[in-house]
């Protein structure tokens, strides 16, 4: 998965950090503090993730949903800032502005936070910030620093459930994902059953698990028509042929 990037701010600067994959963080000191409201002194550390593919999202195990809702997603990214290994917030009533690199982007995406609880993640849109459209992407202020979504809900008039099991193999420690290509959104099913699917819509059914260091992959392309339950048979893979299933799902 996508390694966390740290960058050391040692002094005043007015312009953004910029990770790999292009999100532009413009990380201003005096809009943080400690924990028990100390201010900040440099220099202090910004971690940065980003997820912009969805293989990255697979990787990371962060799906793009809110609940049963599928969000339509540009880009995950966790903003992240240490003193001294304290992790920094921010201000009451302050912002960062981030950027998000989006060759097309859409009109009305919202500003996702994660809710985390253990090692799953929840979406929530908990104080109605947008993003703005740029000639860069996305432009957008966050009111709280950790995992943040560039995200819009989807909604569909039919839905309907999957349930997947079975007959050969033990699934309770497989990763199951269902990505939605014309959607660009990521469901994970944590159990056997997955709800709330856009009938008409294709599906990539992808499974993944491990066994004495070899992984093991079920993958399957379909369309979205009714309730449907599936038994399925991983077969032995290989790191490089994952990789390349996973890059075939193309990016966000």
């Amino acid at each position: 998965k996508p390694a966390e990037q740290d960058f050391e701010i040692t002094q005043d600067d007015p312009g953004p950090i910029i990770g790999n994959s292009g999100t532009k963080v413009w990380a201003d000191k005096e809009k943080l503090m400690f924990a028990t409201g100390d201010s900040v002194h440099y220099p202090y550390t910004v971690k940065l993730v980003e997820l912009y593919t969805p293989k990255d999202m697979i990787y990371y195990q962060m799906p793009s949903t809110s609940g049963l809702t599928l969000l339509t997603t540009a880009g995950e990214v966790r903003v992240r800032a240490f003193k001294d290994n304290q992790e920094l917030v921010l201000r009451p009533t302050m912002t960062w502005t981030i950027e998000i690199p989006n060759a097309a982007p859409m009109a009305n995406m919202l500003i996702y936070y994660g809710d985390v609880s253990g090692t799953t993640v929840n979406w929530v849109d908990n104080t109605a910030g947008s993003f703005t459209v740029t000639a860069y992407g996305y432009s957008g202020d966050i009111a709280q620093l950790g995992w943040v979504n560039c995200a819009k809900a989807t909604s569909s008039p039919a839905t309907a459930t999957y349930t997947i099991g079975s007959s050969t193999d033990n699934l309770d420690n497989v990763a199951k994902f269902l990505y939605f290509p014309n959607l660009k959104s990521l469901k994970q099913v944590t159990s056997q059953t997955a709800s709330n699917l856009p009938v008409g819509e294709s599906v990539k059914i992808i499974l993944i698990g491990m066994s004495s260091g070899t992984p093991y992959t079920f993958y399957s392309n379909i369309t979205v028509a009714q309730d449907s339950t599936f038994d399925v048979s991983l077969t032995a893979s290989s790191d490089a042929a994952l990789t390349s299933l996973l890059d075939g799902l193309g990016g966000l």
